[in-house]
């Protein structure tokens, strides 16, 4: 066998190992297309996530409650970290976290790398808590006479009393006690977060007036390296609201004073 003979069958060999791998590569690529299209969305998701919030009240307590519902669906497992408003949000955008428990629309926007599930968890109420009977309540520029309590962190208000004399703490229930010692004229909070959070022991004369400040929804957000969640917890968030599920558990967590259901 000459030369010739010999490259022409070596160039014939290559080519047929060629074109079987390429069938071989083929077979699989459309193997696995069709064991994603099968697959539920926990089969190639993390197991567990880690989703930061403010520290433990009513509203950061319900809508833990609310959200590893959602999660528990697609057969994540979630770990909610309560930690101080600020905190909370910084620890989640940079990725310490894998998402925020709730905040209001647009907050990606000062926290680029977080993504908001565009289907609302709740709506709320904010209430002015005083105790005294002489304030009028008609949005937010009505509160501007006053000294103004509020949880550290909470960013729609923070926004909505800018240049207003205010004052943020850590807990509710130190906001109270502000309120009730004169230190402030005004708490701010969720009518959930606020009614809640009062002891008629420490403040029975604090009382919520009437009518709202404003109202306002709020959302689940993921870190962006977490997106391939989005499409399977809009869905599954979207079923709850309309299935009435959403407000089920919102109403059993009152029933419960903002004890965990027992699963």
């Amino acid at each position: 066998m000459n030369f010739v003979e010999k490259l022409a069958i070596g160039i014939l060999c290559f080519l047929m190992l060629s074109l079987v791998h390429t069938n071989h590569a083929v077979a699989a690529s459309v193997d696995a297309r069709a064991l994603n299209l099968k697959c539920p969305l926990a089969c190639y998701q993390k197991e567990k996530v880690l989703i930061s919030t403010f520290k433990k009240y009513p509203l950061s307590l319900t809508v833990s409650e609310i959200v590893k519902s959602a999660y528990s669906k697609l057969g994540v497992e979630v770990e909610v970290r309560y930690l101080p408003g600020k905190r909370s949000l910084h620890y989640s955008n940079t990725g310490h976290a894998d998402g925020e428990l709730f905040r209001i629309r647009g907050i990606e926007q000062i926290y680029p790398n977080l993504m908001r599930v565009p289907v609302a968890i709740m709506e709320l109420e904010t209430i002015a808590y005083a105790n005294r009977t002489d304030i009028v309540i008609d949005g937010w520029a009505s509160l501007k006479p006053y000294k103004i309590g509020f949880l550290r962190g909470f960013k729609k208000a923070e926004k909505n009393t800018q240049g207003m004399h205010v004052y943020s703490a850590e807990k509710m229930s130190s906001l109270f006690n502000l309120l009730v010692n004169g230190r402030v004229d005004l708490v701010i909070e969720s009518r959930i977060g606020g009614n809640n959070s009062l002891d008629s022991q420490f403040h029975a004369s604090v009382m919520s007036l009437e009518p709202p400040i404003a109202k306002f929804k709020i959302f689940h957000y993921l870190h962006r390296e977490n997106k391939s969640l989005l499409l399977g917890l809009t869905r599954v968030l979207e079923e709850m609201q309309a299935s009435g599920e959403l407000q089920q558990i919102i109403d059993g967590m009152i029933e419960r004073g903002f004890a965990p259901s027992i699963k």
